[in-house]
C-alpha cells in the first residue's frame, strides 16, 4: 500500500488506528473511523504515542463520513456470524451471513466517496463468501497485490480503482 505526502486516507473500521498512524506517518491527511467509542480512544491514544494528528469519526462504515478521498483503507470484519459471544468486540470480527456483509455494504458506497484517480485497498478472507470478481459488480476495476497463508485461513490484499 503507497500513501503519498498531502493526499486524504480514509480508515474505515480503524481499530486501534495502526493503519491510519501509518498513513500520517507518510504525511497524508488522515481521518478514521469505528463503529466503537472504545476503539476509537484506543486509536487517540495511539496516535498521541506516535505524535500524529489523525480526524476521529463515529461511523458504521461511510454512514458519518462526508466528502471524498484519494485513498480509503478497510480491514473488515469477515467471519460468519456463529452465534459465539465474543462480548463488546464481536462487530469487529462477524459480519452477517457468510462474513461479506460488511463488505458488501462498503463497496455500494464506496465511489461516492473516492476522489477521481483514487484508489482503496481492501483485505478479504478465505472465510468470506465474497468473490473477487463481485468488485466488478459496484463498478470497480481491481488488482490482487498480496497474499498470505496463516495456519487457519489466506489473507488478501485489494486494490480497487
Amino acid at each position: 500500500m503507497s500513501i503519498g505526502r498531502g493526499e486524504r486516507v480514509l480508515d474505515i473500521g480503524t481499530g486501534t488506528g495502526f493503519l491510519a498512524i501509518g498513513a500520517a506517518l507518510a504525511g497524508a491527511e488522515v481521518f478514521a473511523t469505528d463503529i466503537s467509542e472504545r476503539a476509537l480512544g484506543c486509536a487517540m491514544e495511539n496516535a498521541g504515542r506516535n505524535s500524529v494528528g489523525i480526524e476521529l469519526i463515529r461511523s458504521d462504515i461511510f454512514s458519518s463520513v462526508r466528502g471524498g478521498f484519494d485513498v480509503i483503507i478497510f480491514n473488515p470484519p469477515y467471519l460468519p456470524e456463529s452465534g459465539s459471544d465474543y462480548g463488546d468486540i464481536k462487530g469487529a470480527l462477524e459480519s452477517g451471513n457468510g462474513g461479506s456483509e460488511h463488505i458488501r455494504r462498503f463497496l455500494r458506497d464506496l465511489r461516492e466517496h473516492l476522489e477521481e484517480g483514487g484508489r482503496a485497498y481492501i483485505i478479504l478472507s478465505s472465510h468470506t463468501s465474497l468473490n473477487p470478481a463481485e468488485f466488478r459488480d459496484y463498478g470497480l476495476k481491481y488488482r490482487e497485490i498480496g497474499h498470505k497463508k496463516l495456519f487457519f485461513e489466506r489473507l488478501y490484499s485489494f486494490m480497487l480503482f
